[in-house]
């Protein structure tokens, strides 16, 4: 059955950002996104990007060969933050791409920015949660340790689902 504009509804693949994707799409540029942490290593200008809302807000950015730790440890980490943030794991999302140091990641609340380490969006860095963070990445612990003291104040320009429950 063909949609009200009798265009094909095209699905993006699981490895993409919704926003980006679809923001390469209307400009007519290119939106490369790499399928695994394993593909990424390979690319020397690869990033982890760590997304909430849909892109909605940008959790962190790192270049790939900064992370040690392996692809579970990097789905718990955003786990964890989203858990911490805007607490919809459905709208959350492990990214790779490609961008180079000093590039900009494209995204709600500011977007998100390369360097060279661990870029956190000023709401995550406010969580006091840095140094856990970078523990993940490097492969010394799991999991963020996760309390009430870690959550965002939630003043943010849209209402989080834990305000509508």
């Amino acid at each position: 059955m063909a949609n009200k504009l009798d265009r094909p509804i095209i699905e993006l693949p699981k490895h993409h950002s919704p926003l980006r994707s679809m923001m390469a799409g209307a400009c007519g540029g290119e939106y490369i996104a790499l399928e695994s942490l394993a593909a990424a290593r390979i690319h020397p200008e690869s990033v982890v990007i760590m997304e909430g809302d849909d892109g909605g807000t940008i959790y962190l950015t790192v270049p790939v060969y900064k992370v040690t730790c392996g692809e579970i440890a990097l789905r718990h980490l955003l786990s964890d933050i989203d858990a911490m943030y805007w607490n919809d794991h459905r709208l959350a999302h492990l990214i790779y791409e490609i961008v180079p140091i000093g590039g900009t990641v494209a995204g709600g609340m500011g977007g998100g920015r390369v360097v060279d380490g661990l870029w956190l969006h000023p709401k995550v860095e406010e969580l006091g949660v840095r140094q856990d963070i970078e523990q993940v990445l490097n492969g010394q612990r799991e999991r963020i340790e996760m309390d009430r003291s870690h959550r965002a104040d939630r003043n943010l320009s849209y209402p989080s689902n834990d305000r509508q429950k």
